[in-house]
């Protein structure tokens, strides 16, 4: 079993890195129950990272969460918030230095979304200028425009929508800490993935230290720079990296947990900035003359061409056929097929294959963060990918048989 001390000690990647959250021996016991809820939970989250804990309902992970932001107090133990002893201290003064994230959000329904955002800096007693700036600023850094949505209210907004705001409204105060209890399970799988997609491009900007709660592996995998798995009572079975725990499980019961299809499930770990796209599919502008754009589709070796806006952002698949519609009279930005297979580097290999699999034109066409085209996946590209994971494993696996061999001479 990997725990969190031997992982301190012994994993080179977090050597040099400094601990922000340290979690020493919690314990909560209820009152008329025969063990522990959270039984011993030591762990460290080190600055910047996303730390998950995954395991199945009832091992302890929402209690887990809930002691650290002292909701429950805990039987015993020590919660420590940048080398500070937090165990004791005012819960109520934590919590303004730590966003909290859940799955309903946990907006007020009876105040705007500006007011909701705006909670924790009107407590900690900014001047309402600031406090508007940093409203306006967050729901642009959501994809809301302020103008549009400041003045609304929850009810009027989709749960894709409100979970937004509820991750805005945890950034308001610019905590160091982010706690995220299945900030994504009520939602449906498309927004999901869009709004995980979204936080992990926030991520990159603004590098707080969470810890995020789930059951659901694919999305560990996915959102974790390490994973916690948990057995019952928070007890920890494998506190790793992705790669380790989908490589190198630790027990059968860590194995079990993450199930079978590893090589696929290795897609969540590949981003799309990180791989070689395709680059050579034909594009022309939208309101470019039909003949230039048959002899740009003619002089490659695509069978449809990429219109794309005034603004580079994709439009339409077009064909020859679509082309010959344009020369009899049919509207160039109307003919062909409308381009729905679309994700942004950030995204992972394994969106990138959902998306390619709806795609009406056999790949995926990634787009920068303002909507404009970068390139193409195509199942090569995410076949190559593949390849490569499985060659790396079975050279892991060998390596690992090989180090387990007695040397020659010795006793066998």
């Amino acid at each position: 079993m990997t725990t969190t001390d031997t992982l301190t000690q012994a994993d080179p990647a977090r050597s040099g890195a400094k601990p922000m959250i340290e979690l020493v021996g919690l314990t909560k016991r209820f009152p008329g129950t025969a063990e522990a809820a959270v039984d011993g939970l030591t762990l460290t989250v080190d600055e910047g990272e996303i730390t998950v804990l995954v395991g199945p309902s009832g091992c302890g992970k929402t209690t887990s969460m809930e002691l650290i932001n002292r909701l429950i107090e805990p039987t015993s133990g020590r919660i420590l918030i940048d080398g500070k002893d937090m165990t004791h201290t005012n819960p109520d003064e934590l919590r303004r230095h730590i966003g909290y994230v859940i799955q309903e959000t946990g907006l007020l329904p009876h105040r705007t979304i500006a007011q909701n955002v705006g909670t924790v800096p009107k407590l900690l007693g900014w001047d309402k200028a600031r406090i508007a700036a940093r409203v306006d600023e967050l729901l642009e850094m959501v994809g809301m425009d302020p103008a549009t949505y400041r003045g609304r209210y929850p009810k009027e907004l989709s749960g894709g929508q409100r979970q937004r705001v509820g991750v805005a409204r945890a950034l308001a105060a610019d905590p160091p800490v982010m706690l995220m209890d299945e900030p994504f399970g009520a939602i449906d799988p498309i927004t999901r993935e869009r709004l995980q997609n979204e936080f992990l491009r926030l991520q990159q900007q603004v590098r707080k230290t969470i810890i995020f709660v789930t059951h659901d592996i694919d999305e560990a995998l996915k959102m974790g720079d390490r994973i916690a798995v948990l057995r019952n009572q928070s007890h920890i079975a494998q506190y790793d990296t992705p790669e380790n725990l989908l490589t190198s499980p630790a027990d059968d019961y860590v194995s079990d947990f993450i199930g079978t299809g590893a090589s696929l499930k290795r897609l969540n770990l590949s981003r799309v900035r990180d791989i070689e796209m395709a680059t050579d599919a034909p594009t022309a502008s939208v309101s470019a003359p039909v003949a230039e754009v048959r002899a740009a589709l003619l002089a490659s070796s695509w069978t449809s061409l990429l219109l794309l806006d005034a603004a580079g952002r994709p439009a339409r698949w077009v064909t020859s056929r679509d082309l010959a519609r344009a020369d009899q009279g049919a509207v160039l930005a109307e003919v062909g097929l409308p381009v729905e297979a679309i994700v942004e580097p950030h995204a992972t290999l394994a969106d990138a294959l959902d998306e390619l699999i709806a795609s009406n034109v056999g790949c995926t066409v990634v787009v920068d963060g303002s909507g404009a085209y970068q390139g193409i996946v195509d199942l090569e590209t995410i076949m190559t990918v593949v390849r490569t994971v499985r060659d790396e494993y079975e050279r892991f696996h060998l390596a690992q048989k090989l180090a387990q061999q007695p040397a020659d001479g010795q006793a066998r």
